[in-house]
């Protein structure tokens, strides 16, 4: 049989091999890079982003919780949170000492 038609083996494996090393190298760095990239887009989204509605609401309650009024629809007396706290722990005391 003619020498020249036979195909090289070790050759053809070794193009193969290190074809699909190149390739799979390339697809993960490729892929490291897209999520490096897309970490840095998030990272710059959040560090722009305001929430002015979100911090108003908070503000708002936050005084209303810290304010003593009356509603003007119910006649209820507020008083801020902590006072009430602080006058609940009293009369726990009390309570307690009396009963003792």
């Amino acid at each position: 049989m003619a020498a020249y038609d036979d195909i090289n083996g070790k050759r053809l494996a070794t193009v193969s091999v290190i074809s699909i090393v190149v390739t799979a190298v390339t697809v993960l760095a490729v892929q490291v890079i897209y999520f490096a990239m897309a970490d840095m887009v998030d990272s710059e989204k959040i560090r722009n982003s305001a929430y002015t509605r979100s911090n108003h609401a908070l503000e708002q309650q936050s005084q209303a919780l810290t304010q003593y009024g009356v509603n003007p629809e119910t006649g209820n007396i507020t008083i801020p949170v902590d006072e009430m706290m602080k006058k609940m722990v009293a009369e726990a005391k009390n309570a307690h000492n009396e009963s003792t």
